[in-house]
């Protein structure tokens, strides 16, 4: 049986939550899974696989699914590895007018050069690295009432402006994430593809 890791670099819970409901989706699909967060996840090293994915703050990755991929690299980079993102929220700074595009990964991580492509470089240097197979964008969720846990947080819900800027709710599209998750299994239950 192919056994994946499922690591997530989750701030509020939305990350960590996809990341869970695809370790469900694998072990249905006759997959080993674990899913564990960044801060605390095991090497990758005798997984068949491994998924990884990140909550996104103005355009990075939460820091430590970013350490994740850069302390196990190597280890990494001999295995299948798929990517997502959890974010953005839906609203004004996630449409095609706010970023001039329609990649969702161009609104989840900014622009691939110029002004605010900083999170964005980091994350696909390591990416181009490791040779992940696939990187996804996952719309994520927002609850006004789970208090910030960063600084730039506080300040962002301090001004006037966010409250039209942050839409509450949750947007993650489980329909989505569940195929995803299904296409993962199936190339892992190929032994082609796998090691």
């Amino acid at each position: 049986m192919p056994r994946a890791l499922i690591v997530h670099a989750s701030r509020h819970g939305a990350t960590a939550g996809i990341a869970e409901r695809i370790g469900e989706v694998l072990r249905a699909e006759g997959i080993e899974a674990v899913v564990a967060p960044a801060s605390h996840a095991p090497d990758p090293f005798g997984f068949d696989a491994c998924i990884v994915g990140g909550g996104v703050y103005i355009g990075s990755w939460v820091k430590e699914g970013i350490e994740y991929l850069e302390r196990y690299e190597s280890t990494l980079s001999a295995q299948p590895v798929w990517l997502f993102s959890c974010g953005p929220l839906p609203g004004p700074t996630s449409d095609a007018n706010a970023t001039g595009s329609n990649d969702p990964m161009t609104q989840a991580l900014g622009p691939v050069e110029g002004p605010g492509s900083g999170g964005r470089r980091k994350l696909q240097a390591v990416a181009d690295v490791i040779g992940v197979r696939d990187h996804r964008i996952f719309r994520g969720a927002y609850d006004p009432n789970d208090p910030p846990k960063a600084m730039f947080e506080r300040l962002v819900r301090m001004m006037p402006a966010s409250k039209g800027i942050l839409p509450a709710g949750d947007f993650r599209e489980w329909d989505v994430i569940v195929g995803w998750a299904r296409e993962i299994a199936a190339a892992l239950r190929e032994p082609a593809t796998v090691g």
